[in-house]
């Protein structure tokens, strides 16, 4: 008998709960004389009300009485009540079967035998191996199965699975597999991984490992194959390599035992027949059809048996095809009974209301200045991957030739997620000469459309991102492609910018010289002057199109910039009239006299806060920083961060500290329910005033997980009262060797710093000792205009700023530390940083030797690994020993090699064994510290380490008595306040027309919000995504493998779910106004400064604004009673509550 089990905590683990079960089944009322065995499986699905699973009884009789005995009185499992009731399901009797023919094996007995057994790191031998993917069915359909012999072991450092293959035939190295950091899914011999792995080398010592091709001599992965079945010769076997994936590795699991597995050789005809078909089609609507293929979730075979109907669908609706076949895609990859219901939700209702109300007009992204819908292709070592249309921000290039659709984002990436390296015992030469190289130089097919190699950005080098472009006729009928934008000089200008104004060629002046110091030294390197009348333009037309509470009236006093060939920072200059930029040598990289579009990359409008880091920190512990005050530092910040969820105020300030929650508006959001609802949030009992939303709660957690995990594993501990600034140059010559200028201003809250005295300074990355300096801050009148950037002086031998990590004045920004406790005692003399030799070709510069350029960059690329190894030697001896000066050199030579062309030699590097422990402080997420693999570390970074707590929150579950917003609780605060005294309309019940509509607007914001949930998972199952709270709190509670892909992806996610969701959201919620007077400028209310009288048509529009927004909430509430499960109902209730607070708070400053 198989029993549903709910409310699971999503903590607990299938050897919890059979842990607790055992004790339950193995006492009377059961039968004591031979145990019982059981069987307890978890589902992959999310839920919102922790994990789900069954439990399986080999009777029929063994289920009543479980049923009987503790149908009602629950059981606990870690702190959280375990519901079960009766199954509706038919019985799996493969499974009732097993149960009855296998003894019980006491889990706690057996995880001592798999530990014993794995103490011994031995490879398990493999009876089959096969390449394929899931079919909808649940069956796995077998694609590619190379001949010959393989093993698997599991490596727990660095956290890989390793699968070591030897063909039948080998005329080559053995051949092996790198499964890295964390699978989706891992199970026993008939049930795969979902993430495959990356093709490798033999890892013999007189073996050389390279990285192979694919998986035969000519074969890379076909799409959509992304599982790997293995089979063992033994259920032992099986068993054992799951249990060390799931306790070494950290890996979920499922424990189904019986899928069907079909054998089907690759139809490479299929897939020429499927580009052949989506060339026929509009590439938005191609490329959405492709990403179905590409991510498994249906095939060629399947897209190919659509085609008519995919053809009709454009047909009959044009532009919004795209938009609907991506709803459909969505709701095939997520079928959850919340999903069903709203389909059949939207169902109802006229003809002529749902043609009004199709997706694309209802959320409809307006355009925007600086910002375009980007089409990404990820290219792995054995498939590819396709994702978007996402906002992005866009370039120089894109707003010169438009038709952005036509250029494509291709990144390079290991299997799940990392950028691409190379290892101390492995390489990477061949693979990326015959795998990217080829597609570099011969281009790739992606909806049909054959895209061809374009260029990169210096920004997205790093990140091993380069620029595709498929032909496309311009305005004036001609057609452009690669090279002749190429031939342009356009190829150049990727840098992600925003566009401000264009320039007159008498404004612009090439004839402003470098300073360079007696001995040659230069001091201006990638800084000029722009005039104030020029910045005032430049800032005006910037703050075009943004909201009324974003605009800042005071002009930043520097920008970092593109024109044209050149690039870097601009400074005001009171002494320059009229409109003028100077441009110096040091900032033109290439000549584009004709683009004299000035593109702005950032400016000083407002400072950034001071976050210390893991390589800073053991700087100052070994220059004689006061070690306590940096504890002291860490421990308010922990104890900040355990205070989020105890009130409204706490959670406003950590909150906005973090820059957390922006795209919801957090930190306003919380401010208004205290002063304005007298509503609070934490765990006070019986508190009338007390708010008990599920989704806050959830969400604060996730903000509070968040803090503690960057602490712990990044040691990003704040530095109040010290700041982040650009820099620039002294154009005046008012500052002498050694002193450098700084006020701070805040503009929204009128706060003015003048710093002066010893300070600290430094710039990221830090690597030499010599990295921080103390230098004297003064102030003067020549000065004094300036805001929020740090001035250098131009006297000296050398600049300030190359003493820095080897900086400059281009854009780079520089920490400045005033606590004083926090001032280094001791000095060292900065890091060498000569310059190193550019590398030249004999020939003109051709696409072959760009092609070449990015590869060697991805083999070179190893900043990252220096900077481990230069921690992991700073702490078994010190920072300025031999091996952490030379690791500084080589962090340098790394750095400058997009500009020089240079790589750093990896034979070179100083290495520690593989086999050498790593210090506690450099563990993994997640991983186990116990074992052999890492040692306590004594040092200041160890003890920082130890000292955060980390645990997951588990969230209590719902009572169901009401909704989980508990929008009872809001409702009866808002109904205390007097709203026709405001001039607002009263909660009265909203018309049916309103309501209709704003259910509509609910269910396109959840399928929007469910899109992005699902871009931005670790995870590649299809059921897998972002939980509603992640999305609202600006977090991904993930363990990445790649912290910094982390940052970027919560980034990219938190752009898109404003621009696709909420801001879009919002714009339908304002009183509609007629096509004459709508503009694509949004208004908004929240936080607004009311120093202009405000009309009285604003004030009708802010009625209107308050009633559609309380139909909003309604809507919400109604879905919620309905269907407390619905993704996305509470946090488009959370956006309505927000904006109904702020109008009030608008309201009474009016009066």
């Amino acid at each position: 008998m198989e029993i549903p089990l709910r409310n699971i905590a999503l903590a607990v683990t299938t050897d919890d709960l059979t842990i607790e079960f055992a004790k339950i089944l193995h006492k009377p009322p059961f039968q004591t004389s031979s145990l019982m065995n059981f069987e307890i499986h978890l589902s992959d699905e999310s839920h919102p009300d922790g994990q789900q699973g069954t439990l399986t009884l080999p009777t029929k009789d063994a289920g009543a009485t479980l049923l009987r005995a503790h149908g009602g009185a629950r059981i606990v499992v870690k702190g959280r009540p375990v519901l079960i009731s009766k199954s509706t399901q038919a019985i799996h009797e493969s499974r009732i079967e097993r149960l009855n023919s296998v003894p019980w094996r006491d889990p706690i007995q057996l995880r001592e035998e798999q530990e014993r057994l794995l103490r011994r790191n031995q490879s398990f031998q493999l009876l089959r191996y096969s390449f394929g993917r899931f079919l909808r069915d649940g069956s796995f359909a077998s694609r590619v199965s190379p001949l010959g012999t393989a093993k698997v072991i599991c490596d727990p450092e660095p956290r890989q699975i390793r699968f070591t293959f030897e063909p039948r035939q080998n005329t080559s190295n053995d051949l092996f597999v790198d499964i890295f950091g964390r699978l989706t899914r891992v199970t026993t011999a008939s049930y795969a991984p979902h993430n495959i792995a990356t093709l490798m080398g033999n890892r013999n010592e007189d073996t050389a490992i390279v990285r192979v091709v694919g998986l035969g001599r000519n074969d890379h992965m076909p799409p959509g194959c992304h599982s790997l079945i293995l089979a063992f010769n033994s259920q032992s076997d099986a068993d054992r390599f799951t249990y060390a994936c799931c306790n070494r590795l950290h890996l979920r699991y499922s424990t189904q035992h019986h899928i069907r597995i079909h054998d089907h050789t690759l139809n490479s005809t299929s897939v020429e027949t499927l580009h052949e078909s989506l060339s026929q089609i509009p590439y938005k609507l191609g490329f959405e059809v492709e990403k179905t293929v590409a991510g498994s979730l249906l095939s060629a075979m399947d897209i190919l048996s659509l085609k008519e109907v995919i053809l009709s669908l454009q047909a009959e609706h044009g532009d919004d095809a795209p938009e609907i076949f991506r709803s459909f895609a969505s709701e095939l990859a997520g079928r959850s009974a919340s999903r069903t219901k709203r389909r059949k939700g939207r169902a109802r209702g006229n003809p002529a209301k749902r043609e009004h109300q199709k997706p694309r007009p209802l959320l409809a992204l307006p355009p925007q200045s600086g910002v375009y819908l980007s089409y990404h292709l990820i290219l792995t070592p054995t498939r590819y991957i396709l994702e978007g249309p996402v906002p992005d921000q866009s370039n120089s290039v894109l707003r010169r030739y438009g038709h952005p659709e036509c250029f494509l984002r291709v990144c390079f990436q290991d299997e799940n997620g990392p950028k691409l390296r190379r290892e101390a015992d492995c390489s990477i030469i061949d693979f990326l000469g015959v795998r990217y190289r080829s597609i570099l130089l011969n281009g790739c097919r992606v909806a049909g459309r054959q895209f061809q190699f374009l260029g990169y950005s210096m920004s997205g080098l790093k990140e091993h991102s380069v620029w595709f472009v498929t032909p496309f006729k311009d305005e004036d009928g001609k057609l452009l492609n690669a090279q002749s934008i190429r031939d342009n000089r356009w190829s150049q200008a990727f840098s992600g910018t925003d566009p401000s104004i264009t320039l007159l060629p008498e404004e612009v002046d090439f004839r402003c010289p470098d300073k360079y110091s007696p001995s040659g030294g230069l001091m201006t390197d990638g800084c000029s002057s722009i005039s104030v009348e020029l910045a005032k333009e430049v800032w005006r037309s910037m703050q075009k199109g943004e909201k009324r509470s974003a605009k800042l009236r005071h002009v930043p006093s520097a920008f970092q910039f593109r024109l044209g060939g050149a690039k870097g920072m601009v400074v005001q200059d009171p002494t320059i009239q009229g409109r003028l930029v100077c441009l110096r040598p040091s900032q033109i990289k290439f000549d584009a006299p004709e683009n004299l579009t000035f593109d702005v990359q950032s400016t000083s409008a407002e400072p950034i806060p001071v976050f210390l880091n893991r390589p800073l920190i053991s700087l100052m512990e070994f220059l004689g920083v006061d070690t306590q005050r940096i504890i002291e530092l860490q421990d308010d910040d922990i104890r900040k961060a355990q205070s989020v969820r105890s009130s409204c105020t706490n959670a406003s300030k950590v909150i906005q500290q973090h820059g957390l929650g922006a795209s919801f508006h957090l930190p306003s959001l919380f401010t208004n329910l205290s002063s304005i609802l007298q509503l609070e949030i934490g765990d006070t009992e019986d508190d009338p005033s007390l708010w008990t939303s599920k989704l806050i709660e959830s969400s604060l957690q996730c903000v509070e997980t968040y803090i503690l995990r960057e602490l712990k594993y990044r040691a990003h501990i704040a530095v109040p009262g010290s700041y982040t600034l650009l820099g620039v140059s002294d154009e005046w010559g008012c500052l002498r060797e050694g002193e450098i200028y700084a006020t701070v201003f805040n503009e929204r809250t009128g706060f003015v710093q003048d710093i002066t005295g010893e300070v600290a300074i430094t710039r990221s990355p830090q690597i030499h000792p010599g990295d921080l300096q103390v230098v004297t801050a003064v102030q003067r009148p020549e000065l004094e205009h300036l805001k929020n950037v740090v001035v250098f002086s131009c006297e000296g031998e050398r600049a300030l700023a190359s003493c820095l990590g080897g900086g400059d004045l281009d854009g780079d920004i520089f920490n400045l530390i005033l606590d004083r406790r926090l001032l280094p005692t001791k000095q060292f003399e900065p890091g060498e940083y000569p310059a190193v030799t550019i590398r030249s070709i004999p020939n003109a510069c051709g696409i072959s030797d760009v092609a070449d350029f990015v590869i060697d960059y991805i083999q070179a690329d190893l900043i990252g690994p220096i900077a481990i190894s230069h921690l992991r030697f700073s702490d078994l001896k010190t920072p300025n020993c031999t091996e952490c000066i030379q690791l500084a050199k080589f962090a340098s030579q790394a750095l400058d090699f997009p500009k020089s062309g240079t790589p750093v030699n990896f034979k070179s590097l100083p290495w520690l064994r593989r086999t050498q422990a790593r210090p506690d402080f450099l563990a993994k997420e997640g991983a186990n510290i116990t074992g052999g693999q890492y040692y306590t570390s004594t040092k200041l970074l160890g003890q920082l380490f130890r000292r955060v707590p980390m645990k997951r929150g588990i969230p209590t579950a719902w009572n169901g008595n009401s909704s989980p917003s508990d929008g009872a609780t809001v409702e009866t605060a808002l109904s205390y306040i007097d709203l026709r005294h405001l001039g607002l309309p009263g909660l009265t019940d909203p018309s049916e027309e309103l309501m209709e509509e704003m259910t509509y607007l609910l269910n396109a914001y959840c399928e929007q919000l469910l899109i992005v949930g699902q871009a931005h998972t670790v995870s590649k199952n299809k059921n897998i995504h972002v939980s509603e709270a992640e999305l609202v709190s600006g977090t991904i509670m993930a363990n990445w493998s790649d912290h910094q892909r982390r940052r970027n992806a919560v980034s990219a996610m938190n752009l898109q779910r404003q621009k696709r969701t909420r801001r879009r959201t919002r714009r339908h919620w304002r009183q509609k106004r007629t096509p004459e007077t709508e503009t694509d400028e949004e208004e908004d209310y929240e936080d607004m400064t009311f120093h202009e009288q405000c009309e009285e048509s604003e004030q009708r529009v802010m009625a209107e604004t308050f009633k559609r927004c309380w139909a909003a909430w309604c809507v919400a509430e109604d879905n919620l009673m309905e269907n407390p499960s619905m993704f996305g109902a509470q946090s488009f209730g959370l956006i309505a509550l927000g904006m109904i607070l702020e109008i009030v708070k608008t309201s009474r400053l009016m009066m």
